[in-house]
């Protein structure tokens, strides 16, 4: 293992990884670029280990980016010295479907993956200002607003291909596409990529309409709580009503049964 000192990415790599490590590194220094201007960013840092180094440090199956974050114990992305060519080959099989509809893909799956990063330092960064609610689908979307957020203003050479990718990966078909069920049931990688897929295009929507303004509005409420945050959402951004309510189960033909919409699951309250 190698060690790289830096104040905003410190490095931990592998033998033989550090070339990946400091292209990955400054990556994220144009992020950090983007979102610094609106509150401080603490050290994030980043680990690229090969299988044997990620074995003995984390319980994750090896090959996903993934980010370890606490305001008490350290912020860290771990990011695999090279995809495993099992994972390579589940999501060129998971994006078939996808690419039949829409058309070739902006990259190969690891220039996706390598530009996921990004999303996993945006939750590192929300952990940072407090904006993580423990909701899982409010912290996914979230994070996915603070990427294309930060690639906008700072990478915006590499927007379009984000937006392209979560407009690819929004042509999948879930199996269960409620957010309630986002909460409370393991997913099958398409359904991941699904949801990734229309969290990134609305952030995009956020993004080239509003700017800021969700991120400006969410800083002055921070610490996010679980109980409110529906409340606040829909308060900075109406639109997103209906957005929510787009995840809502649908009636089916022939059926006598209406379906309840969105009930803001596993959010709380919303009265």
């Amino acid at each position: 293992m190698q060690s790289l000192p830096h104040p905003y990415i410190p490095i931990q790599a592998s033998e033989g990884s550090v070339l990946r490590a400091r292209a990955m590194q400054s990556y994220l220094l144009d992020l950090r670029k983007g979102l610094a201007r609106y509150a401080p960013i603490p050290p994030v840092h980043l680990m690229v280990l090969d299988e044997a180094d990620w074995a003995a440090r984390v319980k994750h199956p090896y090959g996903f980016p993934f980010q370890r974050t606490s305001l008490r114990e350290g912020l860290y992305l771990f990011l695999p010295a090279r995809y495993p060519e099992r994972l390579i080959w589940r999501l060129r099989e998971a994006l078939v479907p996808a690419i039949q509809r829409a058309g070739r893909p902006p990259g190969q799956p690891g220039d996706f993956l390598d530009l996921n990063l990004g999303h996993e330092y945006a939750h590192a960064v929300a952990v940072a200002w407090k904006l993580r609610t423990r909701v899982r689908w409010v912290d996914e979307f979230l994070a996915n607003y603070l990427y294309l957020l930060a690639l906008h203003l700072a990478l915006p050479e590499l927007y379009p291909k984000a937006k392209r990718w979560g407009l690819l990966l929004a042509q999948l078909t879930p199996s269960e596409p409620s957010l309630g069920s986002y909460e409370t049931k393991p997913k099958r990688l398409s359904d991941q990529l699904w949801f990734q897929g229309q969290f990134t295009t609305e952030a995009a929507r956020l993004v080239e309409e509003r700017g800021d303004a969700l991120l400006q509005g969410l800083l002055q409420a921070a610490p996010l709580r679980k109980s409110t945050v529906h409340k606040l959402l829909v308060g900075l951004e109406p639109h997103l009503r209906d957005w929510f309510a787009s995840f809502a189960p649908q009636k089916r033909p022939g059926s006598e049964k209406i379906t309840k919409a969105l009930g803001w699951e596993g959010v709380g309250d919303p009265s």
